[in-house]
């Protein structure tokens, strides 16, 4: 099927490719991109540990909320996640704020998981390749970092305050006084995103290996150094 053809290409590491080729498997179709996924962890070799690391540090912070805001001096409270809002304000607070609808909720949480396989997938893999994905991970992590950000930044302006710091809002001549700040999650995410695009530069530096290697194997590549 051609629909798998793009798949296999984006996802085959070069001694997968070799391996299947040696053996006589064909690389095509759904059995093709099986093969491809079984063979990138036939010898798991792990080339960019801070790059796993990033992605695991970026995946913990999904699981608290980036930012929070305290309403009526914490009766209520309001708090964002990566790609929902959560709240318990009364009826009138909620034309305040904007909900997230389901079937954006799912699309963020597919994108955030792409993010965490690249950054994965390129940390298991050898070459330009690898480090491409690194990259490309933590490029898109910060570019979600930056959106998350600006989501903040529509919803405050049209109540005419800011994403962060304490502020009043005037209401049924009552004063509803709100703290916003961002949590040490967000700072977290950041600094994932950060590492991920620097640890390319240290890709394929310290290559940890999850399996024994052959005798042969290990002379051939003594004779050739």
């Amino acid at each position: 099927m051609k629909l798998f053809s793009p798949l296999i290409r984006v996802l085959i590491d070069d001694s997968t490719r070799r391996r299947l080729e040696q053996e006589g498997q064909e690389i095509k179709g759904f059995r093709g991109f099986l093969r491809v996924l079984s063979g990138h962890f036939h010898e798991l070799t792990l080339y960019n540990p801070l790059g796993l690391l990033a992605g695991v540090g970026f995946a913990a912070s999904l699981f608290h909320p980036w930012w929070h805001a305290t309403v009526r001096e914490g009766r209520h409270s309001i708090d964002a996640y990566a790609f929902i809002l959560s709240h318990d304000l009364p009826i009138e607070g909620v034309r305040y704020i904007i909900e997230t609808p389901l079937p954006v909720v799912v699309i963020l949480l597919l994108a955030l998981l792409g993010y965490l396989f690249l950054a994965f997938w390129g940390s298991t893999m050898a070459g330009k390749k690898g480090r491409l994905y690194i990259v490309s991970s933590g490029v898109l992590m910060l570019i979600y970092i930056a959106g998350f950000y600006g989501s903040l930044l529509f919803g405050t302006h049209r109540i005419g305050q800011p994403v962060t710091g304490q502020f009043i809002i005037f209401r049924d001549m009552a004063r509803v006084i709100v703290h916003t700040y961002f949590l040490p999650s967000y700072y977290l995410a950041i600094s994932a995103g950060i590492l991920c695009v620097l640890s390319s530069l240290t890709h394929g530096w310290v290559p940890v290996r999850f399996y024994r290697r052959k005798k042969g194997v290990e002379k051939e590549e003594g004779n050739a150094l």
